[in-house]
């Protein structure tokens, strides 16, 4: 039987967090051979999560434990989730997503005959249509990290790991993440970590959650992207010098900006590869400079 923790963290998203406990619930209902524990980490919201938290463990049979996490960020909350959480498989989902309805099974099916340390990530799909199709990844290919730079080859709103994973590689690192000045970069961070410990790191295709991020407006997406420049610029900070994967990525991005100087082509996110170089930039300097312990 598999024993999985289910980690959701939160922060202020009363309205999309309902519906993606009622996605779990239903996982739960239909896959009650799979001993499951959810520990949502309230991230010292200020809306009605609280109450909602409250009038949801009254109603739910999954065994759910509600926690506190009131040191803001989501790399904390992912910590205090941590602390609280037994079970030998672990799993991150975002409070804006939601589970497929075959996604326990899938798990469970993925982990059966593992020998290895493993962390898997899965598929993130859109939740509605109608939102732009960014913070997704629908590759139908099950793949292996085999290191350089781990942004994008797992997503942190679909994130798995062993117990035996999880002790390998420790916690998610605080200067990173939603709510601090890096505001990205703690899943990637976490990946390249799991790899450089000797975890097993896969993408696993069946292993789907639906992503209801709600942008719409092109300019919300660019703005997302220039912090996740933050965070590329603190990951190569964090590890380019002792990494010649990571150094190579680097000294491509700045031909490729180089060339779009010269006439070249803009980088595939829409951004000018300038933008990108000074977006890393800004994030080496905070990391080194501003988030530094």
């Amino acid at each position: 039987m598999l024993e999985l923790s289910i980690i959701v963290c939160t922060r202020n998203r009363a309205e999309s967090l309902r519906r993606c406990l009622n996605s779990i619930d239903q996982a739960v209902a239909t896959n009650s051979a799979i001993q499951v524990e959810l520990v949502v980490v309230n991230n010292a919201s200020t809306d009605a999560t609280a109450a909602l938290l409250e009038d949801w463990q009254r109603s739910t049979s999954t065994r759910c434990r509600v926690v506190l996490a009131e040191k803001r960020g989501l790399s904390h909350a992912r910590n205090c989730g941590l602390e609280h959480a037994s079970g030998k498989i672990i799993a991150f989902m975002d409070d804006d997503c939601t589970f497929a309805p075959d996604y326990l099974a899938c798990l469970q099916r993925a982990y059966a005959s593992d020998v290895l340390p493993t962390l898997r990530g899965g598929r993130v799909e859109l939740g509605d249509p109608r939102d732009l199709p960014c913070t997704i990844k629908t590759d139908l290919t099950l793949q292996k990290f085999t290191g350089g730079h781990p942004g994008g080859f797992i997503h942190g709103c679909n994130l798995t790991m062993s117990r035996s994973a999880l002790e390998l590689v420790g916690r998610f690192d605080t200067r990173l993440g939603a709510g601090q000045p890096i505001g990205a970069a703690e899943d990637s961070d976490f990946v390249y970590r799991a790899h450089r410990s000797g975890v097993n790191v896969l993408y696993d295709p069946s292993i789907v959650v639906f992503h209801h991020h709600g942008r719409r407006d092109p300019n919300e997406v660019k703005q997302l992207l220039d912090v996740y420049n933050l965070g590329n610029g603190a990951l190569y900070a964090k590890h380019g010098l002792r990494d010649w994967k990571l150094l190579l990525r680097i000294c491509r991005d700045i031909g490729k900006g180089l060339w779009e100087f010269f006439g070249g082509p803009l980088a595939d996110n829409g951004l000018s590869h300038r933008d990108n170089l000074r977006g890393y930039l800004r994030g080496a300097m905070r990391f080194w400079f501003g988030a530094r312990q």
